[in-house]
């Protein structure tokens, strides 16, 4: 059953996003351009001791002040850089310190001959950036504002249109490989042995193979420069944006892996793109001005994700600068900016955040630096549909409608989570449950993914980590990132764990002839004590040479693992088509089928990932000359498959003895 609120609710923002791009002149009227610019402190005037304010929303829409005094000035904090530092002394930023979401919030100081009127006068002097948590007073580091100006100055000359999109992308394989490295260590993964993870192995070892660092087995290096763990209160850092997550469950699963890439994840409802704000917001009186919200809208419609920072300053030519901080820090963006109010400040003891919610989009952030970013009132960024159905015991069935935007950095990590809250947006899964996940995920250039796999025993983020692996890697590889065409996604939940081990298995005959069949029967114990036995046919080979060849019997896990190891050939990629064919075959194994292999000897031969077999000897040690490294030997397996309506877990070996009659 599909919602048609949703629906509508989704459709009344994609045509306000569509009458954005039609009108041009319409952006304007949400954000309040100066007719010239805000008069600004220069670094060499600020002293010790000066006073003034900032200005942020607390709640709901209305900017208010707090008051500020200069504590430090630190010339060269690094390269040709320097930061302010204030003391903030208003009871509120007693109470909470350093808050995350403030980031960006103006700083104006008096000048001694001027009044010290609380709000009013001052000179523009940086953004609030920086802070330290748990510490005992809000101490906080303020961007010198000559440095975010100058940001502006680069977004103008860079000539971004709607059409010039590879030119913004974000990212490295270093982050997507980091992000597999945690992905593989987080419990919700499963076991070693699981498919999922010897599916992601192989795909992030063969990204370190494309970027010349095949015997690396991790690339720890921070993403962000955010600092998290025991020393974070001992290091000043730049303070993160919240994003909400919906349910306390999606933060716990999703916050760890959003962190490194600077976002807070927080676990309430908070946005409101598409929807209806609280009572009392009205989104057509709220403008992007300095000291109001500025939110991203990254993900939106049946639920919507939104991460935010507060307005700098806004140039007479329109631009919005904000944050004082980087998002990513890679130059080029191409993400949504969107009015935005504030729910409350949660105060923490070790950092506070606000809880926000988005509005109006009006335009796009075209800059990302590490004095902070820069929005200009065009639409220059593209959203991707995402449909989810869940089928869930006890539920009728519903389906889902999302935009996620084209993030390099970000759409994977979306698109999991509105899925995930798609799963479980009435209830969690049964504790004993069989998941069956299929899902068509399309890419530019006409690539399309397709991934039909059972689960048993699980929980609702097992198929998210199923799709995150392919997600990831076609945003973000050495070759050539690809933007989401659509996904579509349908979840199955069923009560009961539909899970199988073989623990033995009889070889009907071990000498065999080529062309003939040979039989295998099958012990499988089934969860909960249920035995079966099952018989299976090999077909053997017409043309297979005489003699003794290994024959296993598995599951999933154990034949992708064979499989994968047996063709080193095809984990050298050179172009993004050798890398798509090789997640698409990786992502083939279907968990829900036995598999059996026989073994041919290591005499097959590669060039380059086109595989040659039965070469005359002559012709081999040609190719295998000492002088190339062009070959690769490679042992073939001849494999067949049969449907099991189980996952299959296990594996058995023989050998089949193989004579001409």
């Amino acid at each position: 059953m599909s919602h048609p609120t949703h629906r509508t609710r989704l459709a009344v923002l994609l045509l306000g996003l569509l009458s954005l791009i039609c009108t041009p002149k319409a952006l304007a009227q949400g954000v309040i351009v100066p007719d010239q610019l805000t008069p600004a402190m220069p670094l060499q005037d600020i002293r010790v001791g000066m006073t003034g304010y900032g200005m942020t929303v607390f709640h709901g829409t209305e900017i208010e002040p707090f008051n500020v005094v200069v504590v430090s000035v630190m010339p060269n904090s690094s390269p040709t850089r320097s930061v302010i530092w204030i003391r903030c002394d208003d009871p509120r930023m007693v109470e909470s310190g350093p808050v995350q979401g403030m980031s960006g919030s103006p700083i104006y100081l008096w000048d001694e001959d001027e009044p010290h009127e609380l709000g009013q006068g001052g000179k523009l002097i940086g953004a609030f950036a920086f802070g330290y948590s748990e510490a005992q007073q809000c101490l906080v580091g303020v961007q010198p504002i000559g440095y975010m100006r100058d940001s502006a100055t680069r977004a103008a000359a860079q000539q971004d249109n709607a059409s010039d999109t590879k030119g913004a992308r974000s990212g490295s394989t270093r982050q997507v490989i980091q992000l597999l490295d945690r992905l593989e260590q987080m419990p919700q993964a499963g076991d070693d042995s699981s498919l999922s993870k010897i599916r992601l192995r192989a795909i992030r070892d063969v990204l370190l193979r494309a970027t010349g660092r095949p015997d690396a087995t991790t690339w720890n290096t921070s993403t962000t420069g955010t600092v998290s763990g025991p020393h974070a209160g001992a290091m000043a850092s730049r303070l993160m944006l919240p994003i909400s997550l919906g349910s306390p469950r999606t933060a716990e699963v999703f916050a760890p892996l959003l962190e490194p890439m600077g976002f807070m994840g927080i676990s309430n409802d908070a946005s409101a793109v598409g929807g209806e704000p609280p009572h009392g917001i009205d989104p057509a009186a709220t403008s992007l001005e300095p000291g109001s919200v500025l939110t991203i809208p990254l993900a939106f419609g049946d639920m919507d994700l939104s991460a935010s920072g507060t307005v700098t300053d806004v140039l007479p030519g329109g631009e919005v600068l904000a944050f004082g901080h980087p998002m990513f820090g890679l130059g080029k963006a191409q993400v949504p900016m969107a009015t935005g109010y504030v729910h409350f400040v949660m105060p923490r003891r070790s950092i506070s955040f606000k809880s926000s919610g988005s509005l109006t989009p009006l335009g796009t952030l075209v800059r990302d630096e590490s004095a902070g970013v820069v929005g200009v009132k065009e639409v220059r960024y593209t959203t991707a549909p995402i449909d989810v159905t869940v089928n869930m015991p006890g539920q009728p069935a519903s389906t889902y409608h999302y935009q996620v935007v084209n993030e390099p950095m970000l759409s994977a990590m979306l698109t999991a989570t509105v899925i995930y809250n798609s799963i479980e947006t009435v209830h969690a899964v049964p504790v004993e449950n069989t998941i069956r996940l299929r899902s068509q995920m399309k890419f530019a250039g006409g690539r399309v993914f397709e991934l039909d796999t059972l689960i048993a025993g699980g929980s609702a983020v097992n198929p998210i980590f199923e799709m995150l692996t392919p997600l990831s890697v076609m945003a973000i590889n050495p070759y050539e990132s690809l933007d989401v065409e659509s996904i579509s996604v349908t979840i199955d939940v069923e009560e009961g764990n539909r899970m199988g081990s073989i623990i033995g298995a009889r070889l009907e005959r071990s000498q065999v002839a080529p062309g003939e069949t040979v039989g295998v029967l099958l012990d499988i114990q089934h969860y909960a004590g249920k035995l079966e036995q099952r018989r299976i046919q090999v077909k053997i080979p017409d043309d297979l040479e005489e003699g003794d060849y290994p024959l296993t019997v598995s599951g999933a896990s154990a034949f992708a693992g064979m499989k994968i190891n047996s063709q080193p050939h095809k984990m050298v990629t050179r172009n993004i088509d050798d890398l798509v064919d090789f997640i698409q075959e990786t992502m083939s194994f279907r968990s829900d089928v036995i598999y059996t292999a026989i073994q041919l000897p290591p005499d097959g031969l590669a060039v380059g990932r086109t595989e040659m077999v039965n070469l005359p000897s002559s012709r081999a040690a040609i190719l295998s000359s000492p002088t190339t490294t062009e070959t690769i030997p490679f042992a073939g397996l001849i494999d067949q498959a049969f449907d099991a309506d189980t996952v299959i877990l296990g594996q058995v070996s023989f050998t089949l003895n193989v004579r001409k009659p």
